[in-house]
């Protein structure tokens, strides 16, 4: 296994963090790169470190990735996410799926945690339904386990962008609050328009009125979209992630090339005032 020191991420924010478990799982077969990395940090504090990884192919399906690696694009190149804010993220281990940032591991007061992450798609080609997986082991012992949930933005991601997600852990309590090491593996499928394939809608509109994120967006991928439509805006500071807030999109069913869907995330008491904001739905 090779290992590269990355990027140290401080943040100096309590927060809240709403989770949503996945409740919608197409029948597909999931294929592309696997990838193990080991994410250094400290659950509920104020700091967290990237470092060490490696990569091995699935033998599910045959990779369209090559040797060539991309070059890194500037958040948000392929223009589909909205909101306020323009975060840059490192560049990441060459050649992967590699995460390059991530929050404090924030529990959600009724045993589970989330904890939010960057990556970016350092492969040579488009990927999309990006899963994974995780363990928080500390110790020497695994104490947590989780899963992403289906909340990448943007759904698909091209040869050198990045994108947000979030890990829900189902269970916490024997997670320390320092000493924990995160490992995920990531699977992936090719970004392309087949039935049930996550979708990306381009954000028109999003204003934070205080007490609600508020927007529309477009199906502009020229083919007809099923739901359910999920929108998630991931708050910020600086470049740190600090909250995830999320709704559905309506309306929840079909949608036609060039038709606009529109949303409500109510806030509650989640300061989110810089924020980047996606939505997604899947191929018919």
């Amino acid at each position: 296994m090779q290992h590269e020191a990355l990027t140290s991420y401080d943040s100096d924010r309590e927060t809240y963090v709403m989770t949503l478990k996945k409740t919608f799982v197409p029948a597909v077969l999931i294929a592309g790169t696997a990838l193990l990395l080991a994410a250094c940090g400290q659950a509920g504090s104020n700091n967290s470190t990237l470092s060490g990884s490696s990569s091995t192919q699935t033998a599910a399906a045959k990779p369209s990735h090559s040797a060539s690696t991309p070059t890194a694009k500037p958040f948000n190149a392929g223009g589909f996410l909205g909101g306020n804010v323009n975060p840059s993220f490192p560049d990441g281990a060459l050649g992967k799926v590699a995460v390059v940032a991530q929050s404090i591991l924030e529990p959600d007061g009724i045993g589970g945690g989330t904890l939010l992450i960057a990556y970016r798609n350092n492969t040579s080609a488009a990927i999309s339904h990006v899963n994974f997986d995780a363990t928080a082991a500390a110790g020497g012992k695994v104490v947590a386990t989780g899963q992403s949930q289906a909340g990448a933005i943007p759904a698909q991601v091209q040869p050198g962008e990045v994108a947000l997600d979030y890990i829900y852990f189902d269970n916490v309590k024997s997670v320390p609050h320092a000493g924990v090491t995160y490992r995920f593996t990531v699977q992936t499928m090719p970004a392309d328009t087949s039935s049930y394939n996550t979708a990306p809608l381009k954000i028109t509109q999003a204003t934070n009125n205080g007490s609600a994120i508020i927007g529309a967006a477009v199906n502009n991928t020229g083919k007809k979209l099923t739901g359910p439509y999920g929108v998630h805006a991931y708050c910020l500071d600086g470049r740190n992630l600090t909250t995830m807030v999320q709704d559905y999109a309506h309306p929840d069913g079909d949608l036609a090339a060039g038709s606009q869907a529109s949303f409500t995330i109510d806030l509650s008491d989640t300061k989110c005032d810089k924020f980047v904001i996606g939505a997604s739905g899947y191929f018919d």
